[in-house]
């Protein structure tokens, strides 16, 4: 059972849950890539920073992996939560009346591939949320259960 479906509130409802996006796997295969190519060297010297390169690459897929895998972003009729990690969870739960500022970022790249980054102001605490997939959707989602619940929009 997920963290959001044990802190559901009586009458709450989930009506959109975000998904991280694949792009946190790209930059350990970068690391991953590098390392194959100097590995495939004869040298001794450009090899072993290779494996030292692999090893690297390895931890951030892993880390990437569980990251992603547990990863929580919900919006419900009466909050919008964000739940990261799996044995140092960190969870940010913001009720839809004090929601101040929801804003998100994508650069040109991102845009193309439909991610992007997520930034949740309320009571003069900033929290950002990279690799959100469909960004829009997101911040859509939450527009429209503050509309629904007090007849607002923070666009």
């Amino acid at each position: 059972m997920s963290y959001i479906d044990k802190t559901l509130l009586t009458g709450e409802t989930v009506t959109y849950k975000a998904k991280v996006y694949w792009w946190v796997f790209v930059y350990p295969m970068k690391f991953l890539l590098f390392g194959l190519l100097l590995i495939s060297f004869s040298s001794l010297y450009i090899k072993i920073p290779g494996y030292v390169l692999i090893a690297i690459a390895l931890w951030g897929i892993i880390n990437s992996y569980l990251g992603r895998r547990y990863a929580e972003y919900v919006v419900t009729n009466k909050r919008v939560i964000f739940k990261l990690g799996l044995i140092r969870r960190s969870v940010v739960e913001l009720q839809l009346n004090k929601a101040e500022a929801i804003a998100f970022g994508e650069s040109f790249r991102r845009r193309i591939f439909n991610f992007g980054t997520v930034v949740v102001t309320t009571g003069g605490a900033t929290n950002t949320y990279p690799y959100i997939a469909d960004p829009l959707s997101f911040r859509r989602a939450i527009s429209e259960e503050v509309d629904k619940r007090f007849g607002k929009s923070n666009e």
